[in-house]
């Protein structure tokens, strides 16, 4: 007996793993670079996330908004960290379905005083495995493998948010850009007018009042130029964040195309994102691993067997062996304080699961109402810029024959320019709502490749 035990133990510390420590700063430093063009179009072809395409990159041409959100994936530093939650569950489930070591025991007892002389020493030897585990292990793996299943979701879900808002946030540098030119343009036909305003007011063909309409006007276009250029500093170092970039690193953006409006009532968008969501689906598996988690407690209840064989020599030298037989009884414990965490933690994940819901409803009829909203208000000052830049080339005519004043001409260039940068920001705000209404209602892409 006592050579069986000691070949179970050579065998088992031949099995054990190596520790290795691992530094963390210096690797930490190097991995902020991010993977280089080449890992990341070999990733960006091999793509394999719900809701995304596979896509073939090519850095020597701006880059649309789909293949920065397919980078966004593939590279961000939070996303990264996040996939490594996968590599924990998987390791829980394989953890899951281990069986539990035998538990074995020896001791040695020498005689001494009295009547100890002739005796040797008693010495007893054996091992104990517990039989309970054998029945929980099924709904141990189920748990685990639902729980995987939970952050799996959860981790895709996440990446399907982050495509979206980095498609959004390479509109909003690229818009930011267009307003920031428009104002800049407006702003250089002031100056470039300002010295024939103020000769005109010296000369008193004008009143003091348009001067100063004239300067409030230059001002107001100046602050706002100002500030687009700060948003689109900001826009540029939140885009190179989300893809793991330096903030200084150069990235070159295509025109984006119209997004395809999300068409549907809200009623069926809703009813469509319950089963494709995955951040509701990620819920469905926790909530089924809770099921496996109040099953585990309420089998924890019933008596747990241990089996095992026991061997022993006395100190006469009489030798002994037979088997060992261990029983928890159930009497005071029970495990009821398992069994009501688990039914409290099930009804938590019910409760959750229902606000989810809630939440995602009232989210997708806002962003219903808001994108039509926004496309009709769009369609209207696409008229208005109709008119005003017809009327704005025949005032440019007149102005330059001399037919019409320049405070006026001014004026009428400056509401065209209002009109223009609404526009602008209409278009980025309608982007940004059919974004979030595709990411809310899990729609895949599809359209233009921006």
């Amino acid at each position: 007996m006592r050579k069986v035990t000691l070949a179970l133990i050579l065998s088992v510390l031949s099995g054990c793993a190596v520790y290795h420590a691992k530094p963390l700063r210096a690797p930490a430093l190097a991995a902020l670079k991010g993977p280089p063009h080449r890992a990341l179009i070999a990733a960006a072809r091999a793509l394999k996330v719900r809701g995304l395409t596979p896509l073939a990159l090519d850095f020597r041409r701006p880059l649309t908004g789909k293949e920065l959100g397919v980078i966004a994936v593939i590279a961000n530093p939070a996303l990264r960290a996040l996939r490594e939650r996968e590599r924990i569950a998987r390791a829980q489930v394989f953890a899951a379905g281990l069986l539990p070591d035998p538990v074995i025991q020896f001791s040695a007892l020498k005689p001494y005083g009295v009547g100890a002389g002739g005796r040797t020493a008693a010495l007893s030897d054996g091992f104990l495995w517990d039989l309970s585990r054998l029945v929980t292990r099924s709904t141990d793996i189920r748990m685990a493998q639902e729980r995987a299943s939970a952050v799996r979701y959860q981790v895709a879900w996440r990446e399907w948010v982050a495509a979206n808002e980095t498609r959004l946030a390479a509109r909003q540098v690229y818009w930011l850009k267009a307003e920031w030119a428009i104002a800049h343009k407006a702003l250089a036909l002031w100056k470039g007018h300002e010295s024939m305003v103020r000769g005109d007011l010296r000369r008193h063909l004008i009143a003091r009042s348009r001067w100063l309409f004239f300067q409030a006007a230059q001002d107001a276009l100046r602050m706002k130029a100002a500030a687009l250029h700060r948003a689109l500093r900001a826009a540029r170092v939140a885009l190179a964040g989300q893809l793991g970039l330096s903030p200084a690193t150069p990235l070159a953006i295509a025109r984006p195309h119209r997004l395809r409006l999300v068409a549907g009532a809200p009623g069926a968008l809703f009813h469509h994102a319950v089963s494709r969501r995955l951040d509701l689906v990620a819920m469905v598996a926790a909530y089924h691993s809770a099921n496996a988690a109040l099953l585990r407690a309420v089998l924890d209840q019933y008596p747990r067997l241990s089996l095992g064989a026991a061997g022993a020599r006395n100190s006469s030298g009489v030798a002994e062996a037979g088997l060992q037989l261990s029983l928890v009884l159930p009497l005071f414990n029970a495990n009821r304080g398992a069994v009501a965490i688990a039914r409290a933690k099930r009804a938590a994940l019910f409760k959750d699961y229902v606000a989810r819901l809630a939440a995602a409803r009232s989210q997708i009829y806002r962003l219903a109402g808001a994108q039509a909203s926004l496309n009709g208000e769009l369609a209207r000052f696409k008229g208005r810029r109709h008119v005003l830049a017809h009327t704005a080339r025949d005032a440019q005519a007149a102005y330059r024959a001399h037919a019409l004043g320049l405070v006026a001409y001014l004026t009428l260039m400056q509401e065209l320019t209002t009109v223009e940068l609404k526009m602008t920001a209409l278009r980025l705000a309608r982007a940004a709502t059919t974004l979030a209404l595709i990411t809310a209602t899990a729609r895949p892409w599809s359209g233009k490749t921006a």
